[in-house]
């Protein structure tokens, strides 16, 4: 009988201390003004480990939403800043820092 290739258990993975740093960079941004400065550097940060690591684009979208998600009070973001629009705003910079070299 052959086994199903379990390709889960095969992807690559942040290191536990970039997924931290990204977490704390996106709690200042969702604390602060809304700009994305607050998480630009830990997103070229996380981009360059996952090229490094041979990551798909997906999967670290996939990786960056999570942590989003799991951000406390992350539904109460300032006055005029909808979650949507500010999600958005970290995954195009994100896009563009996995893009950029």
């Amino acid at each position: 009988m052959t086994m199903a290739h379990d390709s889960l258990s095969q992807k690559p993975a942040l290191d536990a201390d970039t997924v931290a740093s990204l977490d704390a960079a996106l709690r200042r941004y969702l604390d602060g003004d809304g700009s994305i400065d607050a998480v630009e550097p830990a997103l070229r940060i996380v981009a360059a480990e996952a090229r490094r690591k041979k990551m798909h684009a997906e999967q670290l979208l996939v990786v960056l939403k999570d942590v989003w998600y799991a951000l406390p009070g992350m539904n109460h973001l300032q006055e005029g800043m909808t979650q949507p629009a500010s999600l958005q705003r970290v995954v195009s910079c994100c896009i563009r820092a996995y893009y950029s070299q």
